[in-house]
């Protein structure tokens, strides 16, 4: 009798590890079955991830970004964010309405969006600040580089520039999820591919990567680790300090009136580039070239201009020569950047986009004899 309970008991417990087993191994099991491909065309995928901006979604995204940037004064944030890896939970209701928690060593740092309000949560500091306004141009963010936010961005940049394609499909975070790779057509462009994967029914993208010419890896890479496709509870978007909480206020810092009359005016075109509109209207700030094939110009004031200029030296940036003046070039596989001087004086010209260091240096060439003033 006693035997007989005892191998009833054994096979209890072996039926119990066995459902454990398997249960631990369905989503290995899952992740291996073959992802069915979608029909769905390229120009009919890239419609729909444009028109995905209502979307809901919620979940848990790695991004990777390897430009190589040194860093520069007052930009270290930034350096952080194109020179490693972040991890961010999202909350996203609408296009006015989400989160995004980046996860850091002291906790977490964390962006709402809440109507016309942008709100910062600094954990190590304990605050949280309400920014007023809407800047007409802003740094780079961690949420930017959300696949959503971040394939959107490059198809609306890429409108006519390139050759849209269909990628095999691929399972990312529970999705078949259709690619969709953009071949830009210009080669003064440093970008070789941007790859696009998104859920095909929504246009949600779920993954992005970017290539740089010349290289068989991604320079980027943003993906859902995790990705549920419905609207979070709007208290996971609503700010809501605890007790004990700082709080504060400010505004975004007005751009126009620091910037505006500083600088020479900037020519209609460089390198053979057309300026396009200027962001919020900034006389200072250009902007030349379309699709990917496009780069930015800032005139620094002095005390900026020079400590950028000694902190990429020091990064070991080159020097090059140009006619009427010098430039410090920093070059990545994605990204040019030239702090350019006139040998007259002014303002030191931060120009930046991913092109090739020929076409910036032409820029900066013509930049530098149009802004030439003889003393």
């Amino acid at each position: 009798m006693v035997s007989v309970a005892s191998r009833q008991a054994r096979l209890r417990w072996a039926a119990v590890v066995c459902g454990a087993v398997a249960l631990c191994a369905l989503p290995v099991a899952v992740r291996a079955l073959p992802v069915p491909d979608s029909r769905i065309g390229a120009a009919a995928l890239r419609a729909r991830i444009l028109a995905s901006a209502h979307v809901p979604y919620q979940g848990y995204a790695e991004s990777t970004v390897s430009l190589g940037i040194p860093e520069l004064p007052d930009l270290s944030d930034v350096s952080m964010l194109l020179n490693g890896t972040t991890d961010q939970y999202a909350w996203y209701r609408s296009p006015g309405r989400w989160r995004a928690a980046v996860i850091t060593a002291a906790g977490e740092e964390d962006t709402y969006q809440a109507g016309a309000a942008t709100y910062l949560w600094e954990y190590d500091h304990n605050l949280l600040t309400r920014i007023i306004g809407s800047p007409p141009a802003r740094l780079p963010r961690a949420a930017d580089l959300l696949p959503p936010a971040l394939g959107r961005r490059l198809l609306v940049l890429a409108a006519g520039a390139g050759h849209l394609s269909r990628l095999p499909s691929r399972r990312i975070a529970g999705i078949d999820a259709a690619g969709l790779r953009v071949l830009p057509a210009d080669p003064r462009t440093t970008v070789a591919a941007v790859d696009i994967w998104a859920d095909p029914a929504t246009g949600l993208p779920a993954a992005v990567q970017i290539f740089a010419r010349g290289s068989g890896r991604p320079v980027l890479i943003s993906r859902f680790l995790q990705l549920t496709e419905s609207p979070p509870a709007l208290s996971a978007v609503a700010p809501d300090p605890a007790p004990g909480v700082d709080t504060a206020t400010a505004e975004f810092p007005d751009v126009s009136r620091i910037l505006n009359g500083f600088g020479p005016p900037l020519p209609g075109q460089l390198a053979g580039l057309t300026r396009v509109q200027e962001p919020g209207g900034l006389a200072p700030l250009g902007a030349y070239g379309t699709g990917f094939t496009r780069f930015a110009v800032i005139p620094l004031p002095d005390r900026v201009g020079f400590q950028a200029l000694s902190a990429a030296l020091a990064a070991g940036a080159a020097r090059v020569l140009l006619p009427d003046g010098a430039a410090v070039e920093i070059r990545t596989p994605l990204l040019t950047v030239d702090l350019a001087t006139s040998r007259f004086g002014g303002p030191v010209f931060l120009l930046a986009g991913p092109v090739t260091p020929a076409l910036l240096r032409r820029a900066a060439t013509g930049l530098l004899a149009k802004s030439v003033v003889v003393p």
